[in-house]
């Protein structure tokens, strides 16, 4: 009698591996208290156990949840510089001076003009909701003023056309600042308002549509009343900051006062004093300062005056100390003015390596 003989659709099972493999619980329980031997090497990994590492997840969440907490707060705040806010009108039919004038809520704070009385900038401080901000504007047709003034403005505010959106000039500006890099910005939509009942819903549901291109899953907000104008307001102080990578590697600042001091040589070179908020990394004197469209300065000095802004002046009756201006980080600088005082060499920083050089 011929023997069975299995075929090749037989399954074969996996050999079970007893005492090969045990979890981080059941190797403390076979352990019974014993210590494996201690290794003396630096780059040897901690091992943690199950409880360990979710204890450690936790711990980087919180830090990274404090950390977005503590960075929206000291924006805007008594001890941060104030919330720089660039205005762009993206359309030829939108109103520059009707909405400065509806963002210059005197309901909700103070507001500061500008040195010259115009309503090119001015600063608003809002202590109900301890948050203070300076506005500026810049028009899409002038193109390097809107990339400049990008490159230092906490938040950009895009005003709309209702019917259209923007423009030709408008839609050049938007490539060109998604190419340099777009900081936090938000969508405001102008005169609305002013259409039929019964083409509003019509024109903010084509309007959505056309947005989506340029910004997806983006909120249209209203700027025609006061109170939209508020809920505006909030909305610029409580949304998530974006990061900039040129940004965050350098220290920055925009010139609120520039005075310029000639020397008594001549009246063409002298100290050129700029004051401002710094923001980004901390500045040091012995580094170099560019000026857009001038080039690198050495800086002479940093002082730390009062901030001339403060969110509650009531506070600030009394000095406490010269560290709470430093903490403020107003500050002011002099060119090309060298004081007799020891100060670091900064030549070598610039240094052009032409083709010569090379070997």
């Amino acid at each position: 009698m011929a023997a069975h003989r299995s075929g090749p659709l037989k399954p074969h099972n996996k050999a079970h591996k007893g005492g090969r493999h045990h979890g981080g619980g059941s190797a403390q329980q076979g352990g019974k208290g014993r210590v494996a031997p201690k290794v003396l090497c630096k780059k040897l990994k901690k091992q943690l156990s199950r409880v360990d590492q979710r204890h450690r997840a936790s711990q980087l969440r919180r830090q990274k949840r404090e950390a977005v907490l503590a960075e929206k707060r000291q924006l805007g705040s008594k001890d941060g510089p104030p919330h720089q806010v660039l205005v762009v009108p993206l359309h030829g039919r939108i109103s520059l001076p009707e909405a400065f004038r509806l963002l210059q809520n005197e309901d909700l704070g103070t507001v500061y003009l500008n040195q010259r009385g115009s309503t090119q900038s001015f600063m608003l401080l809002c202590p109900g909701l301890k948050h203070r901000w300076f506005f500026t504007y810049a028009r899409p047709g002038d193109l390097h003023t809107v990339l400049d003034m990008a490159k230092v403005a906490d938040t950009i505010l895009f005003l709309l056309d209702p019917l259209e959106g923007w423009d030709d000039t408008g839609d050049h500006c938007l490539s060109c600042l998604f190419a340099q890099g777009l900081p936090t910005y938000t969508l405001a939509v102008q005169g609305l308002s002013s259409l039929p009942p019964k083409k509003q819903i019509d024109a903010r549901k084509k309007l959505s549509k056309a947005v989506e291109k340029r910004f997806p899953e983006d909120k249209l907000l209203l700027l025609d009343t006061q109170q939209e104008a508020g809920m505006l307001l909030r909305q610029l102080a409580n949304q998530k900051q974006r990061h900039l990578a040129f940004r965050d590697r350098r220290a920055y600042l925009f010139a609120h006062v520039a005075d310029f001091v000639p020397s008594e040589e001549s009246n063409l070179v002298g100290t050129l004093k700029i004051s401002g908020y710094v923001r980004g990394r901390t500045l040091n004197v012995n580094s170099l300062l560019h000026i857009v469209g001038h080039g690198d300065f050495q800086m002479n000095q940093i002082d730390a005056p009062v901030d001339p802004f403060p969110l509650n002046p009531r506070v600030i009756k009394c000095q406490k100390k010269q560290s709470t201006a430093m903490e403020v980080r107003l500050i002011r600088f002099s060119f090309m003015g060298i004081e007799s005082r020891p100060q670091q060499a900064l030549y070598y920083l610039a240094i052009i390596i032409t083709q010569d050089c090379w070997f």
